[in-house]
């Protein structure tokens, strides 16, 4: 039997540890995604932490709520 897609993206990651229900896995992260209202708070904490930058090959952030609502159009 294949495997899922999401065994098949952890085993493409995996770093230590065996993949067997309940067991800890050490992963490989090379994308993060973030929201506009927990992703800020994240990002302050980089901040106050003396981060540069991040180390992962992708980063992204979706910025969905703080647009003004200034009609129908984008309400």
């Amino acid at each position: 039997m294949g495997y899922t897609i999401a065994q098949k993206i952890i085993k493409a990651h995996m770093l230590s540890g065996e993949m067997t229900v309940g067991s800890e896995v050490a992963l490989k992260i090379d994308q993060t995604l973030t929201q506009d209202a927990t992703g800020t708070m994240a990002y302050l904490e980089f901040e106050t932490m003396g981060l540069d930058r991040v180390k992962t090959e992708r980063s992204v952030a979706y910025i969905d709520h703080n647009t003004l609502q200034s009609g129908f159009e984008n309400a």
